[in-house]
């Protein structure tokens, strides 16, 4: 059976639960108190080699990083969440949004509401005096208004479902608590309904 060394709080850890729930695989999780840093131990980082949540083993295998992971079970096992050609280019594309530009903008402003600036500073690499939230703020409205754009055009991020909508969803559901109102972005907000209502999803409160 795969385990998943999780945290409940982290939208990357949901991005991983919600896709073995969608695709029913059963699986293990082993709770990683990142904020008393158990993550920063000799034993974890054989697992995930930069000693972050989430990873999984499975079958021996220890792969780490949350859009590793997705690519990895749909792979293996659910090619259903992979964007077949010519749609795959736009999946590549929308999973390096949500490892880029989400985590540069959304991710890190919805780590400021929910702990302390002194512990957002630390997760994020940076003194507390160099903590940008102003910054983090315009960053993450010139994301959402980017992805309103695309997804005013079509009903999936690369055309077709895909991992991709799974590793973009993963802090737009949580949202709201770092202060983003998305009724102000309709077209997000109806595709955010869209994942909301496949069979097996469960939302970010779930715990396994």
């Amino acid at each position: 059976m795969i385990t998943l060394y999780d945290h409940p709080r982290s939208g990357n850890c949901y991005k991983v639960r919600l896709l073995l729930s969608l695709i029913n695989l059963p699986y293990q999780s082993r709770f990683i108190d990142v904020l008393a840093r158990k993550n920063q131990t000799e034993e974890f980082e054989q697992v995930s080699a930069w000693r972050q949540v989430p990873a999984i083993e499975d079958d021996g295998l220890a792969v780490w990083d949350s859009h590793a992971i997705l690519l990895y079970l749909a792979q293996k096992y659910a090619p259903q969440w992979l964007a077949p050609l010519p749609h795959s280019g736009q999946m590549f594309s929308w999973l390096s949004v949500s490892a880029n530009e989400i985590a540069n903008s959304l991710q890190p402003l919805r780590l400021t509401k929910v702990v302390s600036n002194a512990e957002a500073a630390h997760h994020l690499g940076v003194s507390e005096d160099l903590l940008d939230l102003t910054g983090l703020q315009r960053r993450t409205d010139r994301f959402l208004s980017l992805i309103e754009k695309r997804l005013g055009e079509t009903p999936w991020l690369a055309s077709v479902r895909s991992v991709a909508d799974i590793a973009c969803y993963g802090y737009l559901a949580l949202a709201e608590e770092a202060g983003i109102d998305l009724n102000a972005y309709p077209a997000v907000f109806a595709w955010r309904q869209r994942i909301d209502e496949l069979p097996g999803y469960v939302s970010p409160a779930h715990a396994n």
